[in-house]
């Protein structure tokens, strides 16, 4: 999981398909890196940036609302390599994580749950906190 500036972490072409997509109050949480992707966790959705995103102007970013509606389930690491699969209204994705990957992921699953299910959310009067989403 990235710490401070979020946005920064990522490559410039991510950067830019994400602001677009983002709102103007949308805070990133967490943003966690997979094969050929990376995953983006927002206050209000999740987002999966494909590497090449300029290449693929409409699936290079998809995108779900933290909603109980959103399935996220880690599987097991195999020869190295584990999935992530995203379901949502009977529409499924996976994402593939390396080893090195899968504590980063998790956390981001933990706190996609954590969100959806209202743990973890900031408190009404308490301000969520301030992390530069066009760094």
């Amino acid at each position: 999981m990235h710490r401070g500036n979020l946005m920064g972490s990522l490559s410039d072409a991510a950067r830019t398909a994400l602001v677009p997509v983002l709102g103007p109050t949308e805070r990133v949480a967490v943003i966690a890196p997979a094969v050929g992707c990376t995953l983006v966790l927002t206050d209000r959705q999740l987002l999966l940036v494909r590497d090449g995103v300029s290449y693929r102007p409409r699936s290079g970013v998809q995108s779900w609302a933290l909603d109980r509606s959103l399935g996220l389930r880690v599987g097991p690491v195999r020869h190295g390599t584990g999935r992530l699969a995203i379901e949502y209204h009977g529409h499924g994705s996976s994402v593939f994580v390396t080893q090195a990957q899968l504590d980063d992921v998790a956390a981001l699953v933990a706190q996609a749950r954590r969100r959806i299910y209202g743990e973890g959310r900031p408190a009404a009067d308490e301000p969520a906190p301030e992390i530069d989403t066009h760094g």
